[in-house]
């Protein structure tokens, strides 16, 4: 696959998870990311408005054999304060009321929950991914989530950034 080229979730997840964490991966997309979640996870919410991508990462689910997992178009069903991580993988950028998205990953949160950036360098903007334009990098993120603080920054690839949040 393509896509393992430019990120490995394997490679940097292990280091940012801890087992049975309920994990919502919001923009999930066919469910790239998903089968390395559902190793971790209790719950996964895999959540993304694409009801085919979503057919896609039910697939692949299927195929780890976990069953604590629910797809999902929106966050609004999930409890409040109910999640331990959300991801947020090559997708932020893309969504068009992002004050919302970070409202609902907030009010998804327990107290203490962590939000898990990965997304493409903005200066990077040669390669494939989302035009130059829609890309963002830590600040842009920040300004968002201004109740957090970069607990860590890793590399999840050549192209990419990653960024652990916590509250501050």
């Amino acid at each position: 696959m393509l896509r393992r080229r430019f990120e490995d979730p394997g490679s940097f997840l292990p280091k940012l998870l801890e087992k049975d964490s309920v994990i919502a991966d919001v923009g999930c997309g066919g469910g790239f990311y998903c089968r390395h979640l559902a190793d971790y996870s209790s719950m996964l919410y895999c959540i993304d408005i694409d009801e085919r991508a979503l057919g896609a990462a039910d697939g692949i689910l299927r195929k780890t054999g976990k069953t604590k997992y629910v797809l999902l178009t929106s966050m609004s069903s999930i409890m409040p304060h109910s999640v331990d991580v959300v991801l947020f993988a090559n997708s932020f950028h893309d969504m068009e009321d992002k004050k919302g998205m970070h409202d609902n990953a907030v009010r998804i949160l327990k107290k203490g929950g962590r939000i898990i950036i990965v997304d493409w360098r903005k200066d990077d903007a040669h390669m494939p991914g989302p035009p130059a334009q829609i890309r963002m990098d830590e600040s842009d993120y920040l300004k968002y989530f201004k109740e957090f603080r970069v607990a860590e920054r890793f590399d999840p690839g050549k192209h990419h950034f990653g960024l652990l949040l916590v509250p501050a």
